[in-house]
């Protein structure tokens, strides 16, 4: 299910993958104030759907995103939920080809082999991701990425307004 936090009037919309963590429940809520429209979704298509629909310009990924909602008895249908780590490079791959790119931030668990995990840590950086947290992740880390984001690439300017 995609989760809209703010209106479409927003200035910066960052794509947030839900994690089993608390912070991706309480991120949105802690910067709508601040004119972040958090557009959360529980899979891979989920995410392609709303990059086809509107502009982002920030993404946190977690890499055991799945690649298609866990199976509702109302789909009628198996979901892939292999959570493996590949339908969230899939989804880095994606975000990698919009233009203007945003930036990405990468959320590593320990949900795999080591060997598996570090290639794809690997895979992502090859990527260029803006920056890889590993799990536990906490919300001071999360928000001193984001404004390290907005520093980088938008001069601490949402993006869409202009300095006045």
């Amino acid at each position: 299910m995609v989760r809209h936090a703010g209106t479409q009037g927003e200035r910066l919309n960052v794509l947030l993958t839900d994690g089993d963590e608390p912070w991706s429940e309480h991120l949105p809520r802690l910067l709508e104030p601040q004119g972040v429209r958090a557009i959360r979704v529980d899979s891979v298509r989920q995410a392609i759907d709303v990059i086809d629909h509107e502009p982002i310009h920030m993404a946190v990924v977690d890499l055991a995103l799945p690649v298609d909602q866990p199976e509702s008895p109302a789909a009628g249908r198996p979901a892939e939920t292999d959570r493996s780590g590949g339908g969230a490079l899939k989804l880095v791959q994606v975000i990698r080809r919009l233009d203007p790119t945003p930036p990405t931030v990468i959320i590593r668990g320990r949900l795999f082999q080591p060997r598996l995990d570090d290639r794809l840590l690997r895979e992502a950086l090859t990527l260029n991701v803006f920056s890889v947290l590993d799990q536990p992740v906490q919300m001071e880390q999360v928000l001193r990425v984001l404004q390290r984001v907005m520093a980088r690439y938008y001069d601490d300017v949402w993006p869409g307004q202009t300095e006045h």
